[in-house]
């Protein structure tokens, strides 16, 4: 039987830098994987740019991508944008970047073993025994870091005390022009899935995509999955598509018991994973440059266990664990809140960036956290202080800031309002339509037309150049264009779209009936007109309140509540009218025989016109 100092059980990234550091130091050293070398590991393969303080080499030569830039949504909307000119993030290939560890502990003058899985380990007063499907092994001391599937802790007793997420992910090819587009960014989307975040990772040729999740909460990622490629565009451009699963151990206590007599655990294997991100290979690399120092100096003792280890880990991870912890509860129990907080508090989602590069701590991420989160909602919907009379030139200067106010806005103070909207989205507007977004900004409302009425064409039209740039960063479908129009002017023939969509812009207009007469012009004869806008309520509670918020925000957003007199709609029997928050908000639809001159006139159609044409009337 082959005798040697240490065992390492699982060459992924931190058994396999245990192995070398170990070999490095003079020491015997064997490592066992059950399968053969190079092998598909399922990980998004997303390293922090901390992990250069781990490594002794630059990253770059392995990356696939370096990520400068991460845009952060909710349910594929309201783009949150964080850029740095150092790099956040690295994209690798698992299966190379755990290769080259593997053949560098190799070099390093380990043994490695692949396809030789471990069955059955004995302990005795002289060390361990591991019986492999080929041979028997003794040697003095053991690390487990063979994952969360792993054999050692389970065959040593170690008992287990994590939280196991389930994430679903597929490696999907796109083509060239969707790839670029891409470079140095990845996306992430925090409404994607309950108790979990969805995914966007760029690699050299195709997109890693996935959705995770705690796994008690959500056994079954994969509807959660196909609603978040939806909800991205994803299913218009994607061209192959491998689906892995793969279960993820994140931490969960700070009395986990990570060594037992000469044998410790590393990496994925003692539930080293940060449960807020679910990053483990930084921690796996530095667990195992932890194991093997600790080791190093077991052997010169003779010493029969080493609590070191556990102290040092506990002393230099579970400090950084606690608080990632509290934020994952955070974030993850009250999505909409995190998404908001990271929103309207940019400082937030830099910081974040700075813990990802290492130079700023989990613990005080969280004190910032915890005061960022009493923020006021008026500071985010008041980035202006004086007022401003035109209105492209309000918008041009909002712009940027825009995103933040239109999420509040429609997540809060028009929640219902703007339910009801997608609804009518869905029901009434036929697959393939040629649809106009009249007012559309920075493109929200345009993506969520995209994900919910399939449209064959999308034209979005806005007054602000400054929006229309913002939407053009976010909105890469080719069925989109974008253009510089008025809506009271449109520069579009009779019956030119299958629908005319617009969201809270009317209000913006002095005439919004100008508007409304041309969104009617340019639709088919068996077309549809959806829009939203704020409107007065006649009396009560909700007209002092719209009165208020009319005077704060009007100063703003050049935008007011419209008076009963100067809604634009017509009473008939093919449109609808229905009403929010007492009032305060309105969802209009109109047809092709709606006049907005007067709510009250007859039809401009008569009452034998041909329904039957009609896809999905709202009557």
């Amino acid at each position: 039987m082959e005798t040697y100092d240490v065992i390492v059980i699982g060459l992924g990234p931190g058994g396999s830098t245990a192995a070398r550091e170990l070999a490095l130091k003079g020491h015997s050293v064997l490592g066992l994987e059950k399968v053969k070398m190079p092998r598909v590991k399922p990980c998004g393969g997303c390293l922090s740019a901390k992990i250069q303080t781990v490594l002794d080499e630059t990253l770059e030569a392995l990356a696939e991508e370096t990520i400068t830039r991460v845009i952060l949504t909710f349910h594929g909307e309201g783009d949150i944008r964080v850029e740095s000119q150092e790099p956040i993030a690295y994209m690798v290939s698992r299966e190379k970047f755990d290769y080259h560890l593997y053949k560098k502990a190799e070099s390093a003058g380990a043994e490695v073993h692949d396809g030789e899985p471990v069955t059955d380990i004995e302990q005795d007063d002289e060390g361990y025994v591991v019986n492999t499907q080929n041979a028997r092994y003794r040697c003095r001391f053991l690390i487990g870091a063979d994952g969360v599937n792993g054999v050692t802790s389970r065959l040593l007793g170690y008992a287990s005390r994590r939280n196991i997420a389930v994430a679903l992910e597929g490696e999907v090819k796109v083509e060239e022009r969707s790839l670029k587009q891409l470079n140095g960014t990845v996306r992430l989307d925090v409404g994607a899935i309950p108790y979990g975040y969805g995914w966007i990772f760029p690699k050299q040729d195709h997109w890693s995509l996935g959705v995770g999740s705690v796994k008690e909460l959500n056994k079954h990622p994969k509807d959660f999955y196909s609603g978040f490629l939806e909800e991205q565009g994803v299913d218009e451009i994607r061209q192959e598509e491998k689906l892995r699963g793969y279960r993820i151990p994140l931490f969960a206590s700070s009395k986990s018991r990570l060594t037992k007599g000469r044998s410790l655990l590393v990496g994925d294997a003692a539930a080293l994973v940060d449960p807020f991100l679910g990053e483990g290979i930084y921690y796996a690399i530095r667990s195992g440059r932890i194991a093997a120092e600790t080791i190093d100096a077991a052997i010169e003792t003779d010493a029969p266990e080493f609590p070191e280890y556990q102290q040092r880990v506990g002393q230099e991870f579970f400090p950084e664990f606690e608080p990632a912890h509290k934020i994952a509860q955070l974030s993850h129990r009250f999505p909409r809140l995190a998404f908001a907080l990271f929103k309207f508090k940019p400082a937030v989602g830099e910081a974040l960036m700075q813990v990802l590069q290492g130079s700023l701590s989990y613990s005080d991420y969280w004190r910032q956290m915890k005061k960022d989160v009493k923020f006021g909602v008026f500071e985010f919907l008041n980035p202006l202080k004086t007022p401003q009379n035109e209105v492209e030139a309000t918008y041009d200067r909002i712009a940027r800031q825009y995103d933040a106010g239109d999420f509040l806005w429609k997540q809060v103070f028009a929640k219902s309002a703007w339910s009801h909207f997608e609804s009518l989205v869905k029901e009434v507007i036929p697959k393939h339509a040629v649809i106009l977004d009249a007012g559309a900004g920075t493109g929200e409302s345009t993506r969520t037309v995209l994900r919910l009425a399939k449209p064959r064409r999308i034209v979005g039209i806005d007054v602000s150049s400054g929006m229309l740039n913002v939407a053009r960063e976010k909105l890469l479908d080719p069925r989109v264009e974008l253009r510089k129009a008025d809506m009271r002017r449109l520069p579009f023939a009779d019956s030119s779209f299958d629908a005319v969509v617009s969201t809270w812009a009317i209000e913006t207009l002095s005439d919004p009936k100008a508007a409304v007469r041309e969104f009617l012009r340019v639709i088919k004869e068996d077309g549809y007109v959806l829009y939203v806008f704020s409107s007065m309520p006649k009396f009560g509670a909700a007209r002092l309140y719209s009165f208020m918020l009319e005077k704060f925000l009007g100063k703003t957003f050049d935008w007011r509540f419209l008076p009963g007199k100067e809604r634009p709609y017509h009473d008939c029997q093919h449109s609808s009218l229905t009403s929010f928050g007492n009032g305060l908000m309105t969802v209009v639809v109109l047809r092709k025989c709606c006049s907005v001159e007067d709510e009250a006139a007859p039809c401009l159609l008569s009452e034998t016109w041909d329904m039957e044409k009609v896809t999905g009337g709202v009557k």
